[in-house]
């Protein structure tokens, strides 16, 4: 469980909890929480024989933790150990605060979005909006195609001016072989919409 906080205001919001699936993990993206990350990638690596990839994965993910720090993001969750069948999901989830603006509040955002970006309510619980977008991503030397989910709750006691901004993202190869409709990147958004759906926030 944790406690969102505005870094500039100072203001403390309510605490949240997700249920995540088994071998799944809650990360902040502080600079011990990159360098623990990194060096159980490394740890990997070594034990299969590919140390030779550390360097490339150092990079990749220096990338991402200033991405995240950069648009404030407070948690992240991943996958960060195989299933029993070796399946480790190439997807993560992300949770910020979003602030309404003067021009523009948190309820007019959200009929932006249900007007532009074709945003319904998640599994009909209409405490969330839900959207799909795609994008190219490098890696690297390499390309990926990237398909994401994106929620949007508000945050309980900021009177509808703040939201949680969850966006969980899916990676596949680039040349659109394994398209969103492909039965793995569909149950991985299938799960994706589960956790979100267990959001519980905690006055306390």
């Amino acid at each position: 469980m944790n406690r969102l906080r505005a870094d500039v205001l100072g203001q403390s919001y309510p605490e949240f909890s997700v249920v995540l699936p088994d071998g799944w993990e809650e990360f902040t993206t502080t600079q011990a929480a990159q360098a623990a990350l990194m060096g159980r990638a490394s740890e990997r690596l070594s034990a299969a024989h590919r140390p030779e990839l550390a360097a490339q994965l150092r990079a990749i993910t220096t990338r991402a933790f200033s991405k995240m720090r950069a648009t404030g993001t407070e948690r992240f969750y991943i996958q960060t150990r195989a299933w029993s069948n070796d399946l480790l999901l190439p997807l993560s989830i992300t949770a910020s605060v979003r602030e309404a603006t003067a021009q523009k509040t948190l309820d007019a955002q959200v009929a932006d979005l249900i007007r532009t970006r074709g945003a319904t309510a998640l599994r009909d619980d209409r405490r969330f909006v839900r959207w799909e977008s795609e994008s190219t991503l490098a890696l690297g030397t390499e390309r990926a195609r990237q398909y994401t989910t994106t929620y949007l709750t508000p945050i309980p006691g900021t009177e509808r001016r703040e939201a949680l901004h969850l966006v969980a993202v899916a990676v596949a190869p680039a040349d659109g072989s394994v398209p969103r409709s492909h039965p793995l990147v569909a149950g991985m958004f299938e799960l994706s919409d589960a956790v979100v759906s267990t959001l519980h926030w905690s006055t306390r």
